[in-house]
């Protein structure tokens, strides 16, 4: 086995460029290339969607070796997208994965898996594992996998929100597969990443003797200044990727059944869904006066300084929101659903307010809004968590526990 100091070589298969960190995924894989480069060589491979994003390859190449973002458009068309996913219906392979199995990216891979030597090689997301079924890696590297979320348990989840019609029928075809082949593929990796103690037990329980360790998700603590909202302040913010599915019905809960019983105490709050990728559906319920959809912002922050309130109103997903740790750096009060903060080592009352209901949400809400002593106790001890807890570099040190442990485990599997 390779010694603790041993620079290691280490491609990463990453779902997106990790540049411009602009969601929570990206986040944590753009902090963790950056802080684990100076210890390891690191390739990373990634889709590309967005023009914008073969500019990150710029950033991207400051600390790692080798960038490959092979571009692959989304679908134009619901034809196309039916072409995407009918190789699937017939196939072992979740639908799903119809929207990540691409084949320049598969022969990139491929010709790096013939030319380059790894030590080890990290799959980010569950559902890129697919890519190893077309990958031969000749020299053998020790692998590992994160799983941001656990997908079964997430899709679960949106299909029990999702109303009857096509969408339902989609999540329940797709389901039907995923579960049995997520669990599957699980069993192939000398080390699986949890983001937190609850997906850790979840894991252990239904693939035994799974060799799994916590590494949560962090937060640059050093480049968010603590600047709590002024007194008074009554904007409340939900900051998420509205192209999410669970951020969707997130939102859309709150505008329908926590927004009009908190209007009835507060009529002077103001609300703002801000992140990129809103529907028509959330775009019309901007009304240009209390309710404002931003859409895609290219500085989050300046959100948090404005606001009193983070809400965070999820009723599925899965995984630890990262955009949670971002308010409680800033100096932003966090209200949340029991799933919208499951995974973090928050306490209800002590750092973060956790109810469920529509209405115990929107007294939760209000409570902070008028109470500046109870939000200054919040805040100040949300920011002290971050601090010791959730710091990227703090996350790092974890990290690399896992690599001399996936190489200790390929080592004895082998």
């Amino acid at each position: 086995m390779q010694e603790q100091n041993t620079r290691l070589r280490i491609l990463w298969i990453a779902r997106t460029c990790p540049y411009p960190a602009n969601d929570g995924e990206k986040l944590r894989v753009f902090n963790l290339l950056k802080t684990l480069s100076q210890l390891h060589d690191l390739t990373v491979v990634y889709r590309v969607i967005e023009a914008e994003e073969e500019a990150g390859a710029t950033e991207l190449r400051k600390f790692c070796k080798g960038v490959y973002g092979v571009r692959v458009p989304r679908p134009r068309g619901a034809v196309e997208k039916l072409r995407w996913m009918l190789p699937f219906l017939f196939s072992r392979y979740p639908l799903a994965l119809c929207t990540v199995f691409f084949g320049p990216i598969a022969r990139q891979l491929a010709q790096l898996a013939r030319s380059e030597r790894y030590d080890i090689v990290q799959v980010e997301h569950s559902s890129l594992s697919i890519y190893m079924d077309h990958v031969d890696f000749a020299d053998d590297p020790a692998t590992v996998l994160t799983m941001h979320n656990i997908d079964y348990l997430r899709n679960e989840r949106v299909l029990r929100n999702t109303p009857w019609g096509a969408a339902k029928l989609y999540h329940w075809l797709n389901q039907r597969r995923f579960k049995r082949w997520e669990l599957g593929v699980l069993a192939r990796y000398d080390q699986v990443i949890a983001m937190s103690e609850v997906d850790r037990e979840v894991l252990e329980t239904d693939v035994a003797g799974l060799p799994v360790q916590v590494v949560p998700n962090g937060v640059d603590a050093t480049a968010i200044p603590f600047a709590p909202a002024a007194a008074g302040t009554n904007t409340i913010i939900f900051v998420a990727s509205m192209d999410s599915e669970a951020n969707h019905d997130g939102a859309m809960f709150f505008l329908r059944e926590v927004w009009p019983l908190l209007k009835r105490q507060r009529p002077d709050a103001v609300l703002k869904l801000v992140g990129r990728g809103p529907n028509a559906e959330l775009r019309a319920a901007d009304n240009g006066n209390d309710v404002i959809v931003t859409g895609k912002v290219d500085d989050v922050l300046k959100f948090y300084r404005e606001a009193a309130v983070a809400i965070v109103p999820l009723r599925s997903g899965g995984g630890t929101r990262l955009k949670i740790l971002e308010a409680m750096a800033a100096g932003t009060a966090v209200v949340s659903t029991t799933i919208g903060c499951e995974g973090l080592e928050v306490g209800h009352e002590r750092d973060i307010l956790i109810v469920d209901e529509p209405a115990a949400l929107a007294e939760a809400i209000c409570h902070v809004l008028d109470d500046e002593p109870a939000r200054a106790a919040l805040v100040h001890a949300a920011r002290e968590l971050v601090e010791t807890r959730y710091d990227w570099k703090l996350i790092a040190r974890q990290h690399q526990t896992v690599y001399q442990e996936a190489l200790r485990v390929h080592d004895s599997r082998r």
